[in-house]
């Protein structure tokens, strides 16, 4: 099974990357995040490898055959915490690749952690737009299991949970949310929304 591709993009699509890999393009389903970085790597070149060659990148893989559409899925992301998370999330019961990756792209994933350790089924409700049942479920199913990833320094979930509504509130979506306030600053739930308005309305 494949763990990770290291190559330089061939192609962004909406949901997608092309990662040219020893000369043969393997296309890889990825979060806005991760595609967000690929396109900001893009365009830079790499001087080691020639002219007009853009940087090399690595994204750790999930592939799983997809039987109703008889394709084979292959989801990409930038850390190997993520796709742990990830495999750990297809594992509860009702939740396959695309909702796994759904609730990456809207919760941080030590965000996510700090939830399923506080048992926290309200929070995951709130900002990765699961119903009451399955956050639960995922909680009680994955509690215990997540200890080794990520780490987690001063996440307070209640705070982290009012400014993402906040935000969600004055029409940002939810991974627009999540990216803001992690670049921002403040001590005080007020600060932390007012700084990621600014820096969401320089996007």
């Amino acid at each position: 099974m494949i763990s990770f591709l290291e190559g330089t993009i061939e192609h962004l699509g909406d949901k997608y990357a092309i990662l040219n890999t020893g000369g043969i393009g393997y296309k890889v389903i990825v979060s806005p995040k991760v595609l967000l970085m690929l396109s900001n790597r893009k365009d830079k070149v790499n001087p080691s490898a020639g002219s007009g060659q853009g940087q090399k990148v690595r994204l750790f893989v999930h592939s799983q055959m997809n039987m109703r559409e008889g394709t084979f899925d292959m989801y990409g992301f930038d850390k190997k915490e993520d796709l742990d998370l990830f495999n750990l999330l297809t594992t509860v019961s009702g939740i396959g690749p695309k909702g796994a990756q759904a609730i990456l792209a809207a919760v941080e994933p030590s965000h996510l952690k700090a939830a399923i350790i506080n048992e926290d089924a309200d929070y995951l409700k709130k900002v990765s737009g699961l119903g009451s049942k399955t956050a639960s479920r995922l909680v009680l199913e994955l509690k215990g299991k997540v200890d080794h990833i990520a780490s987690l320094t001063g996440v307070n979930l209640t705070e982290e949970g009012q400014a993402t509504e906040a935000l969600l509130s004055l029409g940002y979506n939810p991974t627009q949310a999540k990216e803001a306030l992690k670049e921002a600053k403040g001590k005080t739930l007020q600060e932390r929304v007012r700084s990621a308005l600014q820096i969401l309305g320089k996007r």
